[in-house]
């Protein structure tokens, strides 16, 4: 994925897009990935995220206090149900 080579991206806007969740933890790893990348802003607006993708979040927030994401809100993961 190119998020995990570039350094010069600092905005990526992605809102409103047929993004899954997982596609959502997917882009947040790659950018995690980089130890060069410049980014500061993920535009996810209006798609939703799993608790996963938060908790790494803050876990990347402790190293790079300034990265901010905007998304369409955390749903809870299926809950398997038995007959």
């Amino acid at each position: 994925m190119g998020l995990k080579v570039n350094n010069n991206l600092r905005i990526l806007k992605m809102a409103r897009n047929p993004v899954r969740p997982a596609g959502c933890f997917a882009v947040l790893k790659a950018i995690e990935g980089n130890p060069s990348s410049s980014m500061e802003y993920l535009d996810l607006s209006d798609i939703s995220v799993e608790q996963e993708f938060e908790d790494f979040l803050n876990m990347i927030k402790e190293t790079v206090p300034n990265f901010r994401v905007k998304h369409g809100g955390t749903i809870r993961p299926s809950q398997n149900l038995k007959s």
